[in-house]
């Protein structure tokens, strides 16, 4: 009976670590879209970063051309306190309005909203290294969001 559980569970491993594979859904994909221009406004930090994503999906070759104008927004609130009435968790929530539009007419105007909720630590320099991280994520979601919106004009 072991020796039938040892020869089951090698098996199972070497199947499931030869028949999985990862691939990224939105990173180096050939879309058959080009974002041209990129409009924006708002929280500095947040913008560099979508911007980034974004306009790494120029295809010179696609006849598909979008532009995109985006507004952002970063608030960070403290959510509760500790008994001597520090601030003990933090959220940091960034706002986006984008709007997609090709050369003829307004096509998509979305809001949204990625938020993220954290502890507070005592050291000042880490914390700030902390939320610059979340920053960077929730940014990258939001490009996510406006590239898979692209996509989706793009496939109708």
């Amino acid at each position: 009976m072991i020796k039938f559980l040892k020869i089951y569970l090698i098996l199972l491993l070497v199947i499931s670590i030869t028949g999985c594979s990862y691939k990224p859904i939105l990173s180096k994909q050939n879309y058959d879209f080009s974002i041209e221009e990129v409009e924006l406004n708002g929280d500095k930090e947040a913008n560099y970063i979508i911007k980034e994503r974004i306009l790494n999906l120029k295809n010179q070759k696609s006849k598909n051309k979008y532009y995109v104008q985006i507004e952002t927004s970063k608030v960070k609130n403290i959510i509760s306190n500790d008994s001597k009435g520090d601030p003990s968790k933090l959220e940091i929530i960034i706002y986006s309005t984008f709007q997609i539009s090709n050369s003829e007419k307004l096509l998509i105007k979305r809001k949204v909203k990625m938020k993220n909720t954290y502890n507070n630590i005592s050291d000042k320099l880490k914390l700030k290294k902390y939320e610059s991280s979340i920053i960077n994520n929730l940014s990258q979601r939001i490009s996510d969001s406006i590239i898979s919106a692209v996509a989706n004009i793009n496939d109708n």
